[in-house]
């Protein structure tokens, strides 16, 4: 059989990639059925007047993709093959009902993430005050700064950098974080810390170690909504205990204590995600008593140390822990670079052995370079300047805040937190009338964008909630928005 192939040498596109082509189409047309013998390689030079290495490696490139077939001293034929599928070809029958084949659990959680894609679809519109980010704004990230750091060690140590690292994390990194947790008052050296891919990472490595399917997590409720997401998808039994005024409630507590054996207790004793609660001194020394006295370990979510605006600092709940059973999760997510997914656990140094061999099984390792270059970062004093700069920013904004809601808002219809710290306060709407979801929607209709309550509780919440976060919001923004609000409530009586 004469099989044509005509070369164009003015194009840019190289001769061996002519041929491949050219020989593609009419194998995928037809036009040459399987087993027909192409001609050698020596022949297919001599016909384009081409050198016979350039049809050599065409033929090469054509049995790599599997549209020839060769052994050695007989010919190359086409074989028969399955086209390649372009997406304009493909049907609408699918060979697995995906709908049909995930498990409850990630058909609740695809539906909630396309809601909550939905939200901030509407919150992105220009003329939409966003109350919704849970993050830093992205003006205020230091990225010149970081991007020095990086670059000087990728000159200085890129070649072992960019090699697996230490299930554990960067050392002088972890070295770092223990100075910082002395700082607060809690006293651990680098052999208790372990770095993690954020706070998200570290909560996963925790429950894969401490829980089971079937096994019961205490939280409080409200909490915070991923990790909610991140137990039902691990089939673990959820205990909620309900939030107060002054934290979570540990008459409450108790009584689940007395009655379950939960794998582990999770809270969030400084700004907690949503409420932006602190706790007091005495909640905590309480707390640890009961977690020691049932010898239950207790997870305290430090997501947001750093950010203390008003008041005293109470040391966290692992400053007290002298017997080992509490674990503390920290991360650099909320007050310096989200993207770069850093966080870390203090805890036991038998903890952090057991955590090791878990975390290689998922990841292998963490991403080293990105650690050094935090470490170079904070070592280089911009984390303390960074800090700094994040709390007059957002100390303003959240002053800004309540007294807009003191002046905007009507008591008697939404209660509200005063948060010492943190990005978040949470509102109650006090009306039996309020649906959350219309709450929601007729802020959005007045250009105001707020996180709905619901995905925080892990059963019924038996009122409607919102969370307001100033993360991305300057003052005037603030101002405006929390107007907006009062506007958009007042007008169910």
């Amino acid at each position: 059989m004469s099989i044509l192939i005509q070369i164009d040498r003015t194009s840019d596109t190289p001769i061996f990639r002519q041929i491949v082509d050219r020989l593609v189409a009419l194998a995928d047309s037809a036009a040459i059925q399987p087993g027909v013998r192409l001609p050698s390689t020596r022949s297919m030079a001599d016909m384009l007047s081409v050198d016979r290495s350039t049809v050599y490696r065409a033929y090469q490139e054509l049995w790599a993709l599997g549209y020839v077939e060769s052994r050695p001293g007989s010919y190359t034929t086409i074989r028969s093959r399955t086209r390649i599928a372009k997406k304009q070809e493909r049907t609408g029958s699918r060979l697995i009902d995906w709908e049909e084949r995930i498990s409850p659990c990630a058909r609740s959680l695809q539906a909630s993430f396309l809601e909550d894609g939905e939200r901030m679809k509407r919150a992105a519109a220009a003329d939409v005050i966003n109350f919704m980010p849970l993050s830093p704004d992205s003006r205020l990230i230091p990225s010149e700064l970081f991007r020095k750091c990086m670059n000087d060690v990728l000159c200085r140590r890129g070649p072992e950098l960019l090699q697996y690292g230490n299930p554990l994390g960067y050392e002088p990194l972890r070295a770092f974080i223990a100075e910082r947790m002395r700082e607060h008052g809690v006293s651990v050296s680098v052999g208790e810390i372990m770095i993690a891919s954020g706070a998200q990472n570290a909560l996963e490595l925790l429950l894969r170690m401490l829980a089971g399917p079937g096994d019961s997590v205490i939280v409080e409720s409200p909490t915070y909504s991923r990790v909610i997401d991140l137990l039902r998808l691990s089939d673990i039994r959820i205990v909620d205990v309900p939030m107060k005024e002054d934290g979570m409630d540990l008459d409450a507590l108790e009584e689940r204590l007395h009655r379950e054996r939960p794998a582990f207790i999770y809270t969030m004793p400084n700004f907690h995600n949503p409420t932006g609660i602190t706790t007091e001194q005495g909640h905590r020394e309480r707390l640890l008593r009961l977690c020691e006295t049932c010898r239950t370990p207790l997870i305290e979510d430090g997501f947001e140390e750093e950010l203390k605006y008003f008041g005293k600092a109470v040391l966290p709940v692992k400053s007290m822990d002298r017997r080992g059973g509490v674990i503390y999760v920290g991360t650099f997510s909320k007050c310096l670079f989200p993207g770069l997914r850093i966080g870390w656990i203090a805890a036991d140094g038998a903890c952090i052995e057991r955590l090791a061999p878990i975390q290689r099984a998922l990841v292998i390792s963490g991403n080293a370079l990105d650690q050094a270059a935090v470490h170079r970062f904070c070592r280089a004093g911009y984390y303390d300047l960074h800090i700094k700069r994040v709390h007059r920013v957002y100390r303003k904004r959240m002053r800004t805040a309540l007294d807009a809601m003191k002046s905007c808002l009507n008591p008697n219809q939404v209660r509200w937190t005063q948060p010492a710290g943190g990005y978040t306060i949470w509102l109650q709407l006090l009306s039996g009338r309020w649906d959350e979801d219309d709450a929601v929607d007729r802020l959005f209709r007045h250009g105001v964008a707020v996180t709905p309550g619901r995905p925080h509780f892990p059963g019924p919440s038996g009122a409607a909630h919102l969370r307001v976060s100033i993360a991305h919001t300057d003052e005037a923004s603030i101002r405006e928005g929390i107007r907006r609000m009062g506007a958009a409530l007042s007008e169910i009586p």
